[in-house]
């Protein structure tokens, strides 16, 4: 078989099983490249798809009638349905001619389920993987503090990640309760993946220092850092090495080189979401009344506080807090509470629409032109309460083309509209109790596209989907393309895949079940970012654990998802010359970062790691090793100290009883 033509091997490899092709790969390393052939495993996506399983499975119901069965199976290889010459010239060959009606459909259907847009690069023997093979949670090693046997463990009040030059998380950044930063290695390519690499001392964002005993500045420093919660706190500046993190009204920007802050910023009310930071892009602050723009090129002015005393009570307007001489320099809001803010790349093709979206606890998408800010540009009306915002470097596809009978002339029109250059914009929130998944198209094609500034757009059916029926029956909380994906996360501790029309379901699990917290380490496979290996993915979905530290306790959430892949990576406005320099992604490097309602960090991958936890049982066992021998220690310490205290007590009795005898 090896000396037979790479084009007859294809043939062959394309009727195997998924877990058959994966097999054929240890073969040698020409059949390994012919396995990983992307049309292949695009086949294999499709045939195994919702989609798909839900069309077999209509077109042949068991229990139906085999009369009707066998009308309904004569009605869809009616060969009008593909009108073409081939027809006409075998129509004295009906075996042909059903062969190529079947071969027509199953390219229309092909192309209508087909989730890649034009020019997008797509590995899909990863996509198989992450859609159908055993999911793991990696948990981040706790950030702990104080003696041992107190096993106090610190909660990330935010999360945020340094992405390296090729656009793939590199660190994880996050904020502890204790006012400390800590920084885990977060590169899946790492043996010491999900372990601590840096940490500050506490009080450091809460501004407690040394001058205070200890009790006292972790007591006050847990007040500060979890009085406002916000989700949004913390962003990153990956060019820079810098981050920003937000506590209470104070911006402090930290330079993650030294882990030293650099300046500090106060605001006029608490901080409720912070923008992507990008260099020289001024970062978007947003408070629980006002919008502000930071430039980070501009030195910090420290504001004097002025204290008096209000004659006749406390005023009722919100703006009174504010500097009127300050008024271009932000925005006062009529309703409190933007929780996510969604920065657009500007030299996307014009659109209609400006650069900065807003969205949270009122009911309409802000939209900011920064040229002009804080100048309202337009506002779009949603209805729902947004928890977070996100984009895909799209276009917008209509829903309808989505659900058309699948045909060569609905292929190309779906073609079509995939060409259209455009961005698609992503809300999940909120909308009568329930979750609401959002789609709003920004082209500068007028018919597929909403313009802020013109709110008869909002109307257009045809340039919006609102999912709130089948997304969730609790509040969306956050939401991330992943692949050619869109990944979610509800009130219920559920992380969801669709596909990018929001609403086909791909996959889903909770992070409270049971069977995520059964050990790994029977686990016997190879690391699925080798070259001669991967993990067997199955058309079944199964679920695997890798719990680094504890398993997970019930009724928790994933507050944040926080994709691997750096956004700016998937973005079409980049040059052809970055595009091919950044094509390529390593395997098994596209997973999902998230941080979760009990403060803890962690990371979902798909297939089998046991590169990871041959390192982590390494790790840990030399940990063990030394844990006894300071366990052991310890005991003895504790021996000691009891026998020591019992004969202090008895001898305090005994000069107690001494002094009744006036000795």
């Amino acid at each position: 078989m090896i000396h037979l033509p790479d084009e007859i091997i294809l043939q062959i490899v394309a009727y195997l099983e998924p877990e058959e092709v994966v097999n054929l790969q240890h073969v040698c390393r020409h059949l390994l490249n012919l396995a990983r052939d992307n049309s292949i495993w695009k086949q294999l996506c499709f045939d195994h798809s919702a989609a798909e399983r839900r069309r077999r499975r209509l077109q042949s119901p068991p229990d139906i009638d085999p009369h009707l069965a066998e009308l309904i199976r004569a009605a869809n290889n009616v060969s009008g349905a593909f009108p073409s010459h081939a027809y006409a010239l075998n129509a004295l060959d009906p075996d042909l001619a059903s062969h190529q009606t079947a071969e027509k459909r199953r390219a229309a259907l092909l192309a209508n389920w087909d989730p890649t847009y034009v020019g997008e690069k797509v590995n899909f023997y990863e996509e198989f993987i992450q859609r159908h093979a055993p999911y793991s949670i990696r948990w981040f090693e706790k950030a702990k503090h104080g003696h041992e046997d107190d096993n106090l463990h610190r909660e990330a009040t935010g999360a945020g990640i340094l992405y390296s030059d090729e656009g793939i998380a590199e660190r994880l950044i996050a904020p502890l309760e204790d006012g400390s930063i800590s920084i885990w290695d977060a590169s899946a390519s790492s043996e010491h993946e999900g372990k601590i690499i840096a940490r500050t001392g506490i009080g450091l964002l809460a501004n407690k220092g040394s001058d205070l005993d200890y009790d006292t500045r972790l007591r006050q420093s847990q007040t500060i850092m979890t009085e406002t919660g916000a989700v949004e706190c913390v962003s990153v500046d990956s060019r820079q090495k810098k981050a920003f993190f937000a506590v209470q009204n104070m911006l402090n920007e930290v330079d993650l080189q030294t882990l030293q802050v650099v300046s500090k910023t106060p605001y006029p009310f608490p901080i409720t979401a912070l923008s992507e930071s990008r260099h020289p892009t001024p970062l978007t602050v947003g408070t629980n009344w006002t919008l502000h723009l930071h430039d980070t090129r501009k030195p910090a002015v420290a504001q004097a506080e002025v204290k008096c005393e209000l004659i006749g009570g406390p005023t009722t307007d919100a703006s009174s807090r504010l500097d009127r001489s300050d008024f271009g320099g932000h925005l006062s809001l009529t309703q409190p509470g933007p929780l996510s803010i969604l920065h657009l790349p500007s030299t996307r093709e014009w659109d209609g629409n400006g650069d900065i979206w807003v969205g949270g606890r009122f009911t309409s998408f802000l939209n900011f032109d920064r040229r002009f800010f804080p100048r309202l540009r337009g506002t779009v009306h949603s209805g729902a309460r947004v928890s977070c915002l996100t984009a895909l470097p799209y276009p917008f596809i209509p829903h309808e083309l989505h659900q058309q009978r699948p045909s060569t002339s609905a292929a190309s029109r779906l073609y079509e509209a995939k060409k259209l250059p455009g961005y698609t914009l992503i809300a999940a929130g909120e909308y009568k109790g329930k979750g609401s998944l959002e789609l709003y198209g920004l082209s500068s094609e007028p018919a597929r596209s909403i313009d802020s500034s013109d709110s008869r757009t909002t109307r257009n059916n045809a340039a919006c989907y609102q999912n709130r029926q089948t997304a969730s029956s609790s509040k969306l909380l956050s939401v991330a393309p992943h692949g050619t994906r869109l990944v979610f996360a509800d009130g219920d501790g559920n992380l969801k895949w669709v596909e990018r029309d929001a609403s086909t379901p791909v996959r889903h699990f909770n992070i409270n079940d049971p069977d995520l917290q059964k050990s790994t380490s029977h686990s016997t496979s190879t690391h699925p970012s080798s070259s001669s290996s991967s993990s067997p993915p199955t058309a079944t979905a199964a679920a695997t654990s890798t719990v680094f530290e504890t398993p997970l306790s019930t009724g928790d959430i994933v507050q944040k998802i926080l994709p691997s892949i750096s956004p700016s990576l998937l973005s079409n406005t980049s040059s052809s010359a970055q595009q091919q320099q950044h094509a390529v992604v390593p395997l098994n490097q596209n997973n999902i970062l998230v941080w979760t309602g009990d403060g803890r960090l962690g990371v979902v991958g798909f297939g089998r790691d046991d590169v990871f936890l041959d390192a982590v049982e390494r790790l840990d066992g030399v940990a063990e090793d030394v844990g006894e021998e300071e366990e052991r220690v310890r005991e003895r310490e504790r021996e000691y100290g009891a026998e020591m205290r019992r004969a202090l007590e008895r001898q305090a009795r005994e000069a107690r009883w001494l002094r009744g005898y006036g000795l």
